[in-house]
């Protein structure tokens, strides 16, 4: 379809939108969910590009209250919220600096809330025994719905957030399923919690233990007003409860005749002052169908946005992926999903429209150099100009003390990660690449022109090199995986990426004309690669030993230096060494479904078994890195007959922080199961950094290579999935380009 179809305002979309079949085909009863009440699902998706609402929307998952999942989750451009493991809570209600149900900082804390939690004739539903505690899940990018059958009534919910609002609205309808009359209460717990907090979330979300709760009988509403923070949340029903009891449980008696029907409307709003709170409540009661449709429009029209050159929503766009073949449309809009969810254009924050690591409960107000950059080349190519933005903020900030920065106060936050240097040099250079803005080298961060300063960081590893090894020792776990207590001091990956950053940096300074300096940026760059190599390489084996400061060696069977060196220097690496570290991914880390980050063989296997970094699971970025490592190892028909089981992660939605492999937990539909926010996994429902699938396919699968000054280079690995696939609209450097198996065209007109 050409870009003109796409290239509408959102005015004109939400005006025809709301009406159009797009809408009618995501009702919960129609076809985008089929799988309601226990019902198989039956639709395939369609491979289009851009995808519809329900082409990214999950599979139907059902789960009891005991089992290990990771709850679904909601977002607007404010904030997010995630759905209790039940059919109608809601938990974790954030649009920072604003929060609900968070954890009350108190003595013996609960941890987060759950509000809206259902109890059906004094029973709790989401504990009910099996088959009656069953709940379906389905995400959808705008909401979340689900499903419950108990006591002969069918319970069905849709969890959506307004745009543009700090609020949640949910859909609540009881219908009779039996031949008879049925009379019955239904109670819903409120709980809020709210707080407001300026300062960096670090770690979870602000909680406030000893709210006023106040109840105003003529709307069926709870105020929870905030006693040491500016904050104030209304939670209620339309149609208003019968009455409240213990001051926060709102309930309902109702009789419905057999097969009839009864929905309620939930909403919360949250304001810094009670006036602002009700109104809003109020506003979003007056019209709640309408702003249910409206919301919709708003996501449909903001996937459109997102790969159409020239839209108002986004400072650049991705290339429309024309294919037939499934596994490879799943890779590319995996990775898209997860750089949506990312997003945010919130009033409060201090850099504009940026983007999150992580929606979930742990972190949920920071940017993280090293996620970021994993999927930098994808968010230079959708959203450039908040990519820029964070690199300056980092730029400015340094990092040297934090891991991350916040976006609503712009401080650091946490301990210091060792691989922010090189993390922010590759964020500034995928930007480079992409848009051709040299001159932004130029401008001046401080005291120092850009360039100025991601040479310092190219170079900062020099000044962590107290035993004079010539490798920088990047400190100790809290520095590196957190979860690998042998990975410590001189790391190869760490350094390997030291390597990549100096010959970006280089190669800018000889767009500037600078000969001499690019020149001795690589001969630095060489000599550091063949001292990796040599000190840290261990011969025969495929993976890597870390150097301690009393000169022993840790040999650690992890993936990163795996992946790291591949990507960052695997033009250093002998073909005999690209062999070996291949074999031992294949024979240690690689599973049917997803893959190991650490070797069950590896001597710290024990240690911690958060699955990110663990021989449990994989972070959500490892798969997609190890591949793009793999294939400049040499590709196979091995690596994408993997690739495509690989790619039914996505069929619980977005990619996880971390994901199990299938010996650990079974596979969700085929994919590898979503590790869960449960003690001791702590693993969060969405990470930025599995944009990296979008780019696998991209720079690696297509084959595409965008360089800083020659050009996009093409080696297509196509033919294993789609030979006759083609990128559309892939923006570089000014002009718009198509990509095929037989290179790089400019498109015209």
């Amino acid at each position: 379809m050409p870009s003109s179809d796409h290239d509408v305002s959102r005015r004109t979309f939400l005006k025809f939108g709301a009406a159009g079949t797009t809408l009618a085909a995501l009702t919960p009863t129609a076809v985008a969910n089929p799988g309601f009440f226990g019902t198989d699902p039956i639709v395939k998706k369609r491979l289009t590009c851009p995808p519809s609402l329900a082409d990214m929307a999950s599979d139907p998952q059902r789960y009891q209250f005991r089992d290990l999942f990771n709850s679904p989750a909601a977002m607007n451009e404010f904030g997010y919220a995630q759905v209790g493991k039940s059919v109608s809570a809601i938990t974790a209600i954030s649009f920072p600096p604003y929060a609900c149900c968070a954890p009350p900082s108190m003595p013996w804390s609960p941890g987060y809330l759950l509000t809206c939690e259902l109890f059906l004739d004094g029973r709790f539903a989401a504990i009910a025994p099996e088959p009656e505690g069953v709940v379906e899940y389905q995400w959808f990018p705008h909401c979340v719905f689900r499903n419950q059958t108990m006591g002969g009534l069918q319970i069905s919910t849709r969890m959506f957030l307004p745009s543009k609002q700090r609020a949640v609205m949910q859909t609540i309808t009881v219908k009779n399923a039996s031949s008879g009359r049925r009379t019955f209460t239904l109670g819903f717990d409120m709980r809020g919690a709210v707080a407001k907090q300026t300062t960096p979330w670090f770690v979870n979300s602000p909680g406030e233990a000893d709210n006023k709760i106040t109840y105003d009988a003529r709307r069926g509403c709870l105020i929870f007003e905030a006693q040491h923070s500016q904050i104030v949340g209304v939670q209620g029903f339309h149609t208003s409860p019968d009455r409240v009891e213990q001051k926060r449980m709102l309930l309902f008696d109702l009789e419905l005749g057999s097969r009839e029907s009864k929905s309620l409307n939930f909403t919360v709003a949250l304001a810094g002052d009670a006036s602002s709170a009700v109104e809003l409540y109020d506003k979003l009661q007056a019209n709640f169908a309408g702003i249910e449709k409206e919301s919709e429009a708003t996501f449909d029209h903001l996937v459109g946005s997102a790969f159409t050159p020239g839209n108002s929503e986004f400072s650049g766009n991705l290339p429309r992926l024309v294919t037939d073949n499934e596994a490879l449309w799943k890779l590319y809009h995996n990775g898209f999903a997860n750089l949506l969810f990312a997003r945010r254009v919130s009033p409060d924050s201090v850099y504009g429209p940026t983007y999150l690591t992580l929606s979930g409960h742990v972190l949920p107000t920071l940017s993280f150099p090293w996620d970021t950059s994993l999927t930098s080349l994808a968010l230079a190519l959708l959203d450039p100009t908040p990519l820029r933005t964070l690199v300056e903020a980092w730029l400015k900030l340094g990092l040297h003390d934090h891991h991350s920065s916040d976006y609503i106060s712009g401080q650091g936050a946490g301990p210091w990660y060792a691989v922010n240097d090189t993390a922010i040099v590759r964020c500034a250079w995928r930007y480079i690449c992409v848009t051709g803005d040299f001159a932004w080298l130029d401008k001046k961060i401080g005291a120092h022109s850009v360039l100025e300063g991601l040479e310092e960081h190219a170079l900062y590893w020099k000044k962590l090199d107290p035993a004079g090894h010539g490798l920088g020792d990047y400190g100790t776990i809290e520095n590196l995986l957190e979860v690998v207590s042998t990975y410590l001091h001189e790391v190869a990956g760490m350094n390997a990426n030291n390597v990549h950053s100096m010959r970006v940096v280089a190669a800018m300074h000889e767009h500037r004309g600078n000969q001499v300096r690019a020149q001795q940026l690589r001969a630095e760059a060489k000599s550091l690669a063949e001292r990796i190599i040599h000190d840290l390489y261990v011969a025969g084996k495929g993976y890597w030993r870390c150097r301690q400061p009393d000169g022993s060696f840790n040999e650690v069977r992890h993936c990163y230096d795996f992946l790291a060196v591949l990507d960052n220097m695997a033009e250093d690496l002998s073909p005999a060494q690209k062999q070996e570290m291949a074999a031992f991914f294949w024979r240690e880390l690689r599973s049917e479904t997803w893959m190991r980050a650490l070797s069950q063989s590896d001597a710290d296997a024990t240690w911690n078994i958060r699955p990110d970094h663990s021989c449990l699971g994989a972070y959500g970025a490892w798969p997609a890195m190890s591949a793009k490592g793999l294939y400049k190892a040499g590709s196979s028909p091995k690596l994408s007959a993997w690739l495509k089981q690989v790619a039914k992660a996505g069929n619980q939605g977005p990619i996880g922080q971390g994901h199990f492999i299938e010996d650990v937990f079974p596979p969700v539909n085929g994919g590898a199961r979503k590790a869960s926010e449960d003690a001791p996994y702590i693993e969060d429902w969405c990470c930025i950094a599995a944009g990296s699938f979008t780019e696998l396919v991209i720079d690696s699968i297509f084959g595409a290579e965008l360089t800083m000054k020659d050009g996009i280079r093409v080696n297509s690995r196509l033919e294993d999935f789609d030979p006759n696939a083609r990128l559309e609209g892939l923006r570089y450097q000014g002009s718009l380009y198509s990509i095929t198996k037989n290179g790089a065209q400019k498109q015209t007109g």
